[in-house]
């Protein structure tokens, strides 16, 4: 059965402390199911797929510089690259184009800029920290007018307040269109809750949750394709290879598409096995039992008790996934089957599920859809030393050492290759 119960104390952790020193309630944070609609209505359609399409031109712009700058840096220069950090800032100008239709500009720089990927990753570690301890939490930054006092404003709300107000230079009418112009085109709407402060705080969400995540992912696919001894590296770029013969010499050059990679059915075994076997979150997603209690597993549980699942259990259940749960292998996602394959995948957890399934699921799954095929279609990747990859687990499991040697293809020769 689901346990449909609000959202454990945990989740007050995550909530923002507006400029004026408010605390903001967002669709992470806010426990009650009523302000959570309220919050999600004005701006459900901003994330809608059909949204989301618009923003490949975006993506596509962030990929080519995310391409010249390995290029120069690495591929010119036969220097190993640091493929983990090239794809978490990769992510985030990512998110800087499809949210404000700009750059952050960390590709460009090859670095951090203003230290944000050090406020994003200490914002994780503390939600991974003080959600064990959310009643400290909530005692020093709402409840304490002292403490709350002074508070500092979190980084990533005065990174995203700045470039909200910068946002007007920087859209063009002929691009398509980002996500704080659809914030502010639900203000009228909604101008109960599409305040100022609260257009800042989705902005600051988008920042915030929509780089690591999604580079986890990325950094893990690229490690298990390129580190498989079973030819499965090979097997995904046949399936590239066929994408690209069909298309006309004069349609060759351009990006990969969502359709197509949408449609590369060995593509998404991958991403959904790396998915399942490496969940971007680490931790427990607590649920509130509701009025009345609930039997779990053959036990009673009390209306009020926290409860709640881990990604990394659920998808290491051997009876929904097999006894080989510790393996990565996406042919199981591919298993003839469909009735297996449909209950391996009601019990993917990575976005969550019920009414709080993650708002962002498609960003994500745009990204990962189209720079995987791209990024292998334009390099030879080869690791330097696979035990050099690690992961460290607070909120997030964020991988490091994912260290490559990269080579550049004569993609029409690649073709011609059996």
């Amino acid at each position: 059965m689901e346990l449909t119960g609000r959202k454990g104390h945990l989740y007050v952790t995550h909530q923002f402390m507006s400029e004026k020193n408010e605390v903001m309630h967002n669709l992470s944070s806010t426990q009650d199911e009523t302000i959570h609609a309220a919050l999600r209505r004005p701006v459900n359609h901003a994330y809608a797929l059909t949204n989301l399409l618009g923003y490949e031109k975006l993506m596509d712009r962030t990929t080519d510089i995310f391409f010249q700058q390995l290029n120069a840096r690495f591929v010119a220069m036969g220097a190993e690259a640091d493929l983990a950090t090239w794809l978490q800032i990769y992510a985030f100008d990512v998110i800087g184009e499809i949210t404000f239709s700009k750059r952050f500009g960390f590709l460009e720089a090859g670095r951090d800029i203003e230290d944000m990927l050090k406020h994003t990753a200490a914002h994780m570690e503390y939600l991974g920290t003080m959600g064990q301890l959310p009643d400290v939490d909530e005692y020093f930054h709402l409840r304490n007018w002292i403490t709350r006092k002074f508070h500092k404003v979190n980084a990533i709300v005065t990174f995203s307040a700045r470039h909200i107000a910068q946002h007007a230079q920087y859209v063009d009418p002929e691009s398509p269109v980002d996500f704080v112009s659809r914030f502010d085109a639900a203000v009228e709407k909604y101008p109960n809750v599409m305040t100022p402060a609260q257009v800042i705080n989705y902005a600051a969400t988008n920042v915030s949750a929509g780089s690591d995540t999604t580079a986890i992912i990325l950094r893990e696919i690229v490690f298990r394709v390129v580190n498989d001894q079973q030819g499965r590296y090979k097997v995904l770029q046949n399936e590239i290879k066929n994408v690209l013969r069909a298309r006309t010499s004069d349609d060759f050059d351009r990006h990969i598409s969502w359709n197509e990679g949408h449609k590369m059915t060995y593509l998404q075994a991958c991403i959904k096995e790396t998915m399942r076997i490496h969940p971007a979150l680490g931790q427990i997603l607590p649920r509130i039992v509701p009025t009345s209690g609930v039997h779990l597993c053959g036990k009673f549980i009390p209306e009020g008790t926290e409860v709640g699942c881990n990604a990394w259990t659920v998808h290491r259940d051997r009876a929904v996934f097999g006894d080989d749960v510790d393996d990565w292998r996406p042919e199981r996602w591919l298993d003839s089957d469909e009735h297996r394959v449909k209950e391996m995948d009601r019990y993917i957890f990575i976005f969550g599920g019920g009414s709080r399934t993650c708002i962002g699921r498609h960003i994500a799954m745009l990204e990962l859809s189209k720079l995987v095929p791209e990024l292998f279609r334009t390099y030879e990747i080869q690791l330097i030393d696979p035990s050099r990859y690690t992961d460290h687990c607070k909120w997030l499991v964020v991988q490091t050492g994912l260290d490559v040697k990269l080579w550049l293809r004569d993609q029409r020769q690649w073709l011609s290759e059996v």
